[in-house]
């Protein structure tokens, strides 16, 4: 995936301007996105019920008509936000110890994102996919709840942490931080597969897109040797409505 991602980048820089045609454009957009998560059967405690999250994402296009009007390579630089909220009604039934419990539990992650999609024409209409490379720029999650347990006691908690990306392991000693570790880093480097379609209204373009990342962004643990970040999978998707406007018809 790396490789392709670097040989369609250079592709798309080394196409002589004189059978290309540049067009500059800007965009934004909404998403729903969420993270898919599987863990391990001695981790499944940490294994998160989750469901979509309303973000939005911005940025600068760059096409490149290669082949007329039938083919083009479309790449540009996003910053997106990513995320997920906690199915409270799943986490009733995950832990029978829990009577009742509502409020708001979420998690959001921001990236820097270039993607480098193929883009097929048919008229006004186009198909698009590729890969795409996103650089992990922090987040927060909230746990905003109140838990009535079986025994009728209540428990309001109220806090958040700060989502540090990590790039490579993770060298502190977090022996006593329990579960909160895997909250509070997240693996910096995310990548995966773009595949949308789109249609063009004058110098608009609306595109309805799909992404499923590839890469874990659970966090390898250097001095956790019996935790590997394949104990628990967690993956980003994102369904996303963008316009785009172009500078150039």
């Amino acid at each position: 995936m790396k490789r392709t991602f670097l040989w369609l980048f250079i592709l798309a820089f080394t196409i002589p301007h004189s059978f290309a045609q540049i067009k500059f454009g800007v965009k934004m957009g909404l998403t729903a996105t969420n993270v898919n998560m599987k863990a391990a059967t001695n981790l499944q405690d940490l294994e998160l019920p989750t469901a979509r999250s309303i973000n939005y994402d911005g940025g600068i296009v760059l096409e490149y008509n290669i082949m007329g009007d039938l083919l083009s390579l479309r790449s540009g630089l996003d910053f997106t936000q990513k995320g997920f909220n906690v199915d409270l009604n799943q986490i009733k039934q995950k832990f029978n110890d829990i009577k009742e419990i509502s409020g708001d539990w979420k998690a959001k992650f921001q990236y820097l994102q270039m993607p480098v999609n193929l883009v097929y024409h048919i008229g006004n209409f186009n198909i698009n996919a590729g890969p795409y490379l996103a650089y992990g720029l922090g987040g927060k999650e909230i746990q905003d709840l109140k838990v009535i347990l079986n025994d009728n006691s209540v428990q309001n908690i109220n806090q958040s942490y700060d989502l540090k990306p990590v790039f490579g392991s993770i060298q502190e000693d977090l022996s006593n931080a329990g579960d909160s570790l895997l909250i509070q880093y997240f693996n910096g480097l995310d990548y995966g597969i773009n595949l949308g379609f789109g249609f063009n209204i004058k110098q608009v373009l609306v595109n309805v897109e799909y992404q499923q990342g590839l890469a874990n962004i659970t966090p390898d643990l250097a001095n956790e040797p019996n935790f590997k970040p394949s104990d628990l999978l967690a993956k980003h998707n994102v369904l996303s409505l963008e316009l785009t406007y172009f500078f150039q018809k």
